[in-house]
């Protein structure tokens, strides 16, 4: 039998060795590639609180107020952080002066026009008086017409009397006339007075500046003798009643819900203040509060959540002060 040559053996050993190793990487990659045993997942700790930028306003909001025409402020008369209530006037305009006089002489005509009953009544009287002296003119032609054919009355008188008589009706017509349309005219006359008085009255509310709510001046934004060209003058806010505007990322809103109570703390403030979330906004905004850090992030998608807060006189005085506002985000109590 022919011995092999060394080609054949160098090939079965190769066979060898590879058959070797393909059962040991079989082996191996059968305990890698088994499922690990499962472990238990460990659940994320329930969030109690989250915290956003905020900054105080007034629960009014703040009210920018405006002239209703274009016109040079004449007297201010009020000044930053004055109390103020509805329909106060804070403000004069130049043309106020001549409005007064147009209101005082509209209301001077409508006192006028409340005297036309008494014209009647004088010329109801006339009319009385015209009727008696055409009942005696009556009377004389009679008595003439009689002293004529008697003959002693050469006739002239008689046509005398007659043309009193036509005199007398005729006034009188023109009287009675006279009465009708005074008669008429009372209601009218009194209604237009009456229309000129309002119509003085809205032209002269158009000079001066009125606070729309009670509260407090906040800032007063133009000076005496500058042209306000219907923009705002004052801005004013109840700051009886300060609410937290916190910016609440739009991803965490649904979060919150009205009622939970909440903290906002500033350097500013001694103290925190407590509240409770009044309303939670139904609209998505950029944020416009970052602090004083100048590389914080902007154009971040928030929601505005209201937050009444407790009574303080520092933060009444502190409108737009920027802090930290950390929503409690267990349930609100049912009231």
């Amino acid at each position: 039998m022919p011995m092999p040559d060394n080609t054949q053996i160098r090939i079965a050993a190769l066979a060898f060795a590879m058959a070797g190793f393909w059962a040991l990487w079989a082996t191996g990659c059968g305990e890698s590639l088994a499922e690990p045993a499962p472990t238990q997942a460990t659940s994320a700790p329930e969030r109690t609180s989250l915290v956003s930028l905020a900054r105080l306003e007034p629960s009014s909001r703040v009210v920018n107020v405006a002239a209703a025409s274009n016109d040079v402020i004449q007297q201010i008369l009020v000044q930053d952080g004055s109390h103020v209530l509805t329909d106060q006037v804070l403000v004069l305009l130049g043309s106020y002066s001549l409005r007064a006089a147009e209101l005082e002489a509209a209301r001077i005509d409508l006192e006028r026009a409340r005297l036309e009953p008494l014209e009647v009544d004088a010329q109801l009287a006339r009319v009385r008086a015209i009727e008696a002296e055409l009942a005696y003119a009556l009377e004389e032609v009679t008595s003439q017409e009689g002293l004529s054919r008697k003959g002693f009355s050469a006739g002239k008188e008689f046509r005398d009397a007659q043309l009193q008589v036509r005199r007398a009706e005729e006034h009188l017509h023109e009287a009675r006339a006279l009465l009708e349309r005074k008669t008429a005219d009372v209601d009218l006359v009194l209604r237009e007075a009456q229309n000129q008085v309002t119509q003085a009255e809205a032209r002269m509310g158009s000079t001066m500046i009125k606070s729309p709510i009670t509260g407090r001046v906040l800032r007063i934004l133009r000076k005496q003798g500058e042209r306000v060209d219907m923009n705002p003058v004052l801005s004013i806010g109840d700051t009886n009643h300060m609410v937290a505007v916190a910016e609440v990322h739009a991803n965490e809103i649904r979060l919150v819900e009205v009622g939970q109570r909440a903290t906002f703390t500033s350097p500013a403030l001694p103290s925190s203040l407590e509240g409770n979330v009044s309303s939670v906004g139904e609209m998505i905004f950029s944020n416009s509060v970052t602090g004083e850090d100048p590389t914080a992030p902007r154009g971040l998608r928030i929601v505005q959540v209201r937050v009444l807060l407790e009574k303080n006189e520092l933060a009444e005085r502190m409108t737009n002060l920027e802090g930290q506002l950390r929503i409690h985000l267990e349930p609100a109590e049912a009231p």
